[in-house]
């Protein structure tokens, strides 16, 4: 019974912790893109599509 219980608080510390340093860590990095003089960033990545150069022929 001690286990449990004690699983149970080390899991909702994690189900609580992984999340904050989620969000902690997306601020760094816009904070960090900020003082480096990125004027707009995005918080998401974004896919750019595979575009085919054309040799002009």
């Amino acid at each position: 019974m001690r286990i449990i219980v004690a699983f149970s608080i080390i899991a909702g510390g994690v189900a609580l912790g992984v999340p904050v340093l989620i969000i902690l860590g997306r601020r760094r990095r816009a904070d960090k893109l900020r003082r480096r003089g990125v004027k707009s960033y995005n918080r998401r990545p974004q896919v750019t599509p595979v575009t085919t150069r054309s040799s002009g022929q």
